[in-house]
């Protein structure tokens, strides 16, 4: 009763203040054309519903609708940031920043002049390529290379290229890092005076979208293991073992409030080991007397090799492991229902001789299908 007789009083003046809105400001007021704020948010990753007041559509979050007990606060934007290129990359994306991307904002209490949100993304050097696409599909940035770091970096300094980024992530985060993204949308919101709303955690089924593809192409890895089985110092026989595997961080740096999240990872790591049908492990690690905690999800059985199968093969990476991928796969299907005779292990080995950090030859002519 108490819950119902508090919505009901907030809805009052929930009404009212609607009333004193279009009273002060009129029906010309100009605010975002409908068909635009469908586009944004009709989408299933922004999961809002739109009200209709006189004419004026208003995104509310479905979260503080009505009868909802302890609900959080509506928030109205009458102005959004709109920008001319679409979301369809927007949650590989937004994988890929969570993984290996930095979103820098001024802290708030810094005496130094004003410097703008920028976006930095790293890549191995041997995928420069997919640094260079990106910078040129997306029109953003501009590629530094760092090679004697064995890295290279998409910068994003100039301000509708940041704003660029932050419409097409901005609803597709699955991780901690999302309070980054926050916070530099509310920088931007208070010094240009915009109302970019701040979506909430994607909390989506991982196959709805590629951005399990991009946090791959940043965290994931592909191996492949060829063994022999010994008894008595004598070789019985020769197995194959292949695995992939998305190990993090257990803990983001700063700190995250409970409605993004926490700052743990564990939620987004206990949803992709479920995803994938595979327990999730922690993993300590000791360097130069620092400790480092880590999860980690481990693809290791048919199972769940068929699930990521499944998953890349509808949402493809478009780092150098889509080679390694392919490699991947390429030895599963060679033993599988077969036994491993002398010509199998050979072309397995040979695969092996090239693969990860061994590659030296690399086509990156899949990058072609990536598009906007």
């Amino acid at each position: 009763m108490s819950a119902f007789l508090t919505n009901r009083v907030g809805d009052c003046l929930f009404t009212i203040g609607m009333f004193v809105i279009l009273w002060s400001f009129g029906n010309n007021q100009e605010i975002v054309k409908e068909s635009n704020v469908r586009k944004k948010y009709n989408s299933s990753s922004a999961r809002l519903r739109l009200l209709k007041y006189n004419g004026i559509l208003l995104p509310v979050s479905l979260a503080s609708a009505p009868f909802v007990a302890g609900a959080r606060k509506v928030k109205i934007q009458l102005r959004h940031y709109s920008s001319n290129v679409q979301s369809n990359i927007g949650p590989y994306l937004a994988g890929l920043i969570e993984g290996d991307g930095h979103i820098a904002v001024q802290d708030e209490k810094s005496n130094s002049r004003v410097h703008r949100p920028k976006i930095i993304i790293a890549f191995n050097i041997k995928d420069k390529p997919l640094a260079e696409k990106l910078c040129t599909l997306l029109k953003v940035g501009k590629v530094i290379d760092k090679s004697k770091a064995g890295h290279v970096l998409l910068q994003i300094l100039a301000k509708e290229e940041v704003l660029k980024i932050i419409n097409l992530i901005n609803g597709y985060m699955r991780t901690p890092k999302i309070e980054a993204l926050h916070r530099a949308i509310n920088w931007i919101n208070e010094y240009d005076g915009s109302f970019i709303p701040c979506l909430d955690l994607d909390v989506s089924s991982l196959m709805d979208n590629s951005w399990l593809a991009g946090f791959t192409d940043a965290d994931g890895n592909f191996s492949i293991t060829v063994y022999d089985r010994k008894k008595k110092n004598n070789t019985i026989n020769t197995n194959v073992q292949t695995f992939f595997r998305i190990e993090v961080k257990q803990n983001y740096s700063r700190e995250v409030n409970t409605d993004q999240g926490g700052a743990s990872y564990f939620n987004i790591m206990i949803k992709i080991a479920e995803f994938f049908t595979v327990n999730l492990y922690t993993r300590t690690r000791t360097k130069d007397d620092k400790v480092f905690y880590a999860f980690m999800a481990i693809s290791h059985n048919f199972r769940s090799h068929n699930i990521v199968r499944t998953y890349f093969d509808r949402f493809p990476l478009y780092s150098s492991k889509y080679l390694a991928y392919k490699d991947w796969c390429r030895v599963q299907d060679l033993h599988r229902g077969v036994s491993l005779n002398k010509e199998i292990l050979n072309e397995i080995k040979i695969i092996k001789d090239q693969f990860n950090s061994k590659r030296k030859v690399f086509n990156f002519s899949h990058l072609d299908s990536l598009t906007i």
